[in-house]
């Protein structure tokens, strides 16, 4: 009877078994609804937007060699000056008497060395009459020498506190636009500290950071299309003058841009864009990265729908690099073949799906 019931129960339980099976068999499976894009034609070349500011190409901080207060400051932001105009001066109070200090240390040592070389001649002509010790001669002789020592340190101040004098009206080194004055007038200024910012009309260029990676794939004279926020909607023609070394503790590269013929209102300090195309060969087709799913391993994959029967493919892809929100594809794609772009995260191998527009 035990045996009967267990025969029982065990031909109840597969076919139990076998009648979900062949239920769930009969289920297909949902079609997802999804956004495609159609692969396009390989890219040539690989443009890259990067973010700046603009500068002077050349900019020189206009300071005194010697500090005092500023008596007169000659220009403003967005002057133009010519090679040797004046841009401040200092007060010349303070230097002019220190001139005439020194002056009067320079006449005082004119005269101890008179009085010594007096006094030497008159001891050395005792000497060689054998009327004056050697002892003194040499005492005249040292004070003689000390006497000219002291005229030579008094005439090379007197020097000194002369340029001093001289270097308290700064004038332009070259020629160019004062784009700040960092002074005020009877402000004192120290020595090296700047009084005016001078840009030489040698051009404007907008500095970027660019990747290490792409930086060597830069050449100067490359080509670069730059935009400015202060002048929208116009672009300007500019090339690579510059390539510098990396930042410190950055993968990155400084590289200045030198806009051709800038309009004359532009100054430093307004942000902009350069856009530069990297390499003319082929680079692959991009496609959004949305569309990209990954697997471990590394390995990439792309959903790739059959137009036919509307079934989608998992179809396994070589990348390249990033190009804005999209990405190379190096292998795995051909040119007219769709792909999901939304909704790949949700499919499985043979689904169909229903193409949204």
């Amino acid at each position: 009877m035990k045996h009967m019931i267990s025969t029982l129960i065990l031909l109840m339980a597969v076919s139990l078994i076998t009648s979900c099976r062949s239920r769930d068999e009969g289920i297909e499976q949902p079609v997802r609804p999804v956004i495609t894009e159609t692969v396009g034609e390989p890219v040539t070349g690989r443009v890259r937007t990067f973010a700046g500011v603009t500068r002077g190409e050349v900019e020189t901080p206009i300071s005194f060699r010697v500090g005092g207060e500023i008596a007169e400051l000659l220009v403003q932001a967005g002057d133009t000056v010519e090679t040797g105009q004046v841009i401040a001066r200092l007060d010349p109070e303070d230097l002019e008497l220190n001139v005439r200090r020194l002056e009067a240390q320079q006449a005082l040592a004119e005269s101890q060395v008179r009085q010594a070389t007096a006094e030497f001649n008159r001891i050395q002509a005792l000497f060689e009459a054998n009327t004056a010790s050697r002892s003194e001669f040499d005492r005249a002789r040292a004070a003689r020498d000390s006497a000219e020592a002291q005229l030579d340190s008094a005439g090379a101040a007197l020097n000194q506190a002369r340029t001093q004098l001289q270097h308290g009206t700064r004038h332009s080194p070259h020629s160019g636009t004062i784009i700040s004055v960092p002074a005020n007038l009877f402000q004192f200024v120290g020595p090296g500290q700047p009084v005016a910012i001078l840009r030489a009309d040698r051009g404007i260029v907008l500095e970027v950071t660019v990747a290490e990676l792409l930086a060597g794939d830069l050449q100067i004279g490359q080509s670069a299309t730059v935009t400015l926020e202060a002048f929208p909607g116009q672009e300007f023609v500019g090339h690579v003058s510059e390539i510098g070394a990396g930042l410190t503790g950055l993968a990155a590269i400084p590289v200045q841009i030198r806009i051709e013929e800038p309009p004359a209102t532009i100054r430093s300090g307004q942000a902009g864009e350069a856009r530069v195309e990297f390499g003319d060969e082929s680079q692959g087709m991009t496609i959004p990265l949305a569309a990209v799913t990954g697997a471990t391993g590394g390995q990439r994959f792309a959903w790739v729908v059959e137009p036919a029967t509307e079934e989608v493919e998992r179809r396994s892809i070589e990348t390249g690099s990033l190009v804005g929100d999209r990405i190379e594809v190096i292998s795995g794609l051909e040119t007219g073949e769709v792909i999901v772009t939304r909704g790949a995260n949700r499919l499985s191998e043979g689904q169909r799906v229903r193409l949204l527009p």
